[in-house]
């Protein structure tokens, strides 16, 4: 099913998280596609290093990654940026008071670009 073309939106720039290759260039490729600016990386030590040179507008990460996992990015990205907008995109179940919006895998796309809106 294909999905509807949303209207036009103010680009963000978007840093996207994921470990794994293919789910990290398939979502920058949407991203990209629905006219936002996006950046991505494999880990959070390299996303860290591109948020304190950058000026982003959303953080979209994977919970389960090596090294560092979703949340721990979150954590260390809000306490230098407090009001960067983060989203995590997993498979497993939201964790209770997790100071974060949180997507389902497999990603409903209308969701996220619903997000992005806000």
């Amino acid at each position: 099913m294909t999905t509807p073309p949303m209207p036009p939106v103010d680009a963000l720039r978007i840093l996207v998280v994921e470990d794994d290759a293919n789910s990290r260039e398939a979502l920058a490729m949407l991203l990209s596609d629905a006219g936002h600016i996006v950046e991505e990386c494999a880990n959070g030590r390299v996303a860290l290093s591109k948020l304190s040179a950058g000026d982003y507008d959303v953080l979209l990460t994977d919970l389960v990654m090596p090294g560092m996992s979703g949340l721990e990015l979150v954590n260390a990205a809000r306490a230098s940026a407090p009001r960067l907008r983060c989203v995590i995109i997993s498979g497993q179940a939201p964790i209770e008071d997790a100071p974060v919006l949180w997507l389902g895998k497999p990603l409903d796309v209308d969701a996220l670009l619903a997000v992005l809106v806000r």
